[in-house]
């Protein structure tokens, strides 16, 4: 039964074989290779993501499946001019594998830490896609960062003690606001005073005890 089923495979490997290079042969696709490398690619992928979702234990198979499935995506956007080009191929690719730790954190819920590059990759991906434009994307990477921590501190079970990513959630979030006002560049250069604020803080509460 086996010999049987691997016969099936090298039939249909030989038919995918035979179309690519008989539409290569017709100039209606470019080089044959590249197309098959990105299938095999997208398969790939597809199986990692497949181990993910029926082996529990298999949670790292998320980031190398939605890799390979960003990867794949990039080049299908580069052979067939998709709508997903220039920047925007890249901040796919980055996304893709955001997401992937993304799959690690729903599945395991204890491992927390799987926020903060999920959310820092499809940030970047967000700014990467911006760069082109007007928009000011420092202000998007530092509000995109400020929202991760904040998830950090609000999803994870309260047993694991995540509130402190509040803190820098504040930073990034006001960071990221002040940037996307003019108002807010024009403040930003007087962060020194937040110092002095927290340094008088710290001295009057440390003097009333």
């Amino acid at each position: 039964m086996k010999k049987f089923r691997m016969q099936y495979l090298w039939g249909a490997s030989l038919i995918i074989l035979g179309v690519l290079f008989l539409l290569q042969e017709f100039n209606l696709i470019g080089n044959a290779w590249n197309l098959l490398w990105t299938i095999v690619m997208g398969i790939a992928g597809i199986v990692f993501l497949w181990i993910y979702a029926t082996n529990k234990a298999q949670w790292w198979a998320a980031i190398p499946g939605m890799t390979l499935l960003g990867l794949t995506a990039v080049a299908l956007g580069d052979m067939f001019t998709l709508p997903f080009t220039g920047d925007w191929l890249g901040s796919l690719f980055l996304a893709s594998i955001g997401l992937g730790f993304w799959l690690v954190y729903l599945r395991q819920p204890s491992f927390w830490w799987a926020i903060i590059p999920g959310g820092t990759l499809v940030t970047l991906g967000a700014v990467s896609g911006l760069e082109s434009t007007a928009f000011p994307d420092e202000g998007v990477f530092f509000l995109g960062l400020g929202i991760t921590f904040s998830l950090v501190g609000l999803l994870p079970a309260k047993q694991y003690k995540t509130q402190w990513a509040y803190i820098p959630a504040a930073v990034l979030g006001i960071l990221g606001l002040v940037q996307l006002t003019a108002a807010g560049t024009f403040l930003l250069n007087f962060w020194p005073v937040l110092l002095i604020v927290i340094g008088g803080y710290i001295i009057i509460r440390n003097w009333r005890k």
